[in-house]
């Protein structure tokens, strides 16, 4: 496995997610060379941390939840009037 490979892996993997090129960075990270190795392991990290970050800013957050739960319901006016739903 040559190292330019390893790293266009780990840019897809890290940029995109593209699970094959995660999988390739596994391969890569057992493949008995330590260069190789480090490599690998530092950009499927990499990948693996950007993925949460990701992840973390699709779930809604406590006041997005909380502004729902206010203008699904009836409440007083002042409260209604920041509601666009």
């Amino acid at each position: 496995m040559d190292s330019n490979y390893v790293f266009l892996c780990g840019v897809m993997w890290c940029r995109f997610g593209q699970k094959d090129a995660g999988e390739e960075l596994l391969r890569a990270a057992d493949s008995g060379d330590p260069d190789m190795e480090a490599l690998a392991w530092a950009m499927f990290a990499k990948g693996v941390r950007r993925l949460k970050e990701l992840e973390k800013r699709m779930q809604p957050s406590s006041r997005a939840i909380l502004g729902e739960e206010l203008c699904g319901r009836d409440h007083a006016l002042p409260v209604r009037r920041f509601c666009t739903s």
